[in-house]
This record gives C-alpha cells, structure tokens and sequence, in this order.
C-alpha cells in the first residue's frame, strides 16, 4: 500500500479505445483520472487541518503571552526565594551572634571571677602573712617615759650644768 490517505483501489484496466470521432484530442486515460480522484480526497481530508494565517498570528499572540506570563512567574518566584534565603541567612546568623556573645560573657565573666578569687586569696596570703610575723616578731615596745628621779636602766647619766 503506498503513502496516500485513500486507497487506491484494485488497478483499473487501461482504456486505449481510439479517440471519439471527430475529437482531435489525446486518447482517454482512465488511470489518470482515478490518480486525480485520489489527489483530490487527499487535498481535501489535509487541507481543513493545517494552520492559517489567523492562527498562526493567535499562536504567536499565544506564546508572547505565556513567555511573558511565565517571566513575570519567575521573576515572582525568584523573589519569593530571594526572600526566604535571605530570612533564612538572617536567622542563622543571628543564632550565630547569640552563640558568640554568650561565648563572650562567659569568657569574661569567667575572667572577672578568677579575678575576684585570686584577690580574694591574696589578701588572705598576705593577711596570713601579716598575722605569722606579727606573731614571730615581737614588735618593740617604745619605752615609757619614767619620771626624772628615776634611772632607766642602760641610759646615760644627765650631763652636768
């Protein structure tokens, strides 16, 4: 079977008669006409189908209007993610910076105490101290002043007028 839309049908004999009297034409071809026949049911069930003018501007009106649809979704949805990224980024980094600073006070906090301590043992140490020599040590009483009749022991005769 070949490629037409419409079958050809069995093959019709050739009509080779001699032409009509007084017809000065070409013989009759009875296969030409079926051949004719078939082209024409085939132009016929094609051409319905295919696009016009009208259609194809429609179809380019179409497709301006869905590309256009289309970017203006895209920019939409660009931005929306643009946005969630940048809510997204915004919170990590704030839960960073909580992390940080609570790191920092820690640390100072921690310094500031150890501070505190070793000031608070020092001076204890050197009160320790203190209180350890003062009791080692006899701290020299000043000698009271004795009344003029009296010698203190040790001291220098009064110089002589």
């Amino acid at each position: 079977m070949s490629m037409n839309a419409v079958p050809s049908g069995p093959p019709e004999p050739d009509n080779k008669r001699a032409p009509v009297a007084g017809g000065g034409g070409p013989p009759y071809d009875g296969g030409m006409d079926r051949r004719l026949t078939v082209l024409e049911t085939r132009f016929d069930t094609i051409l319905p189908t295919l696009a016009t003018k009208a259609d194809l501007a429609e179809l380019r009106v179409g497709l301006v209007d869905l590309c256009m649809r289309s970017n203006n979704e895209l920019r939409l949805e660009m931005e929306k993610m643009r946005s969630e990224l940048r809510n997204e980024v915004h919170g990590t980094l704030m839960k960073a910076m909580m992390w940080f600073g609570a790191l920092a006070m820690t640390v100072i906090f921690s310094i500031a105490g150890m501070g505190i301590y070793l000031s608070n043992q020092v001076t204890a140490q050197i009160t320790n101290q203190i209180s350890n020599l003062a009791t080692r040590l006899q701290v020299p009483r000043a000698p009271s002043a004795t009344p003029p009749d009296r010698q203190v022991p040790g001291a220098l005769p009064p110089a002589q007028r």
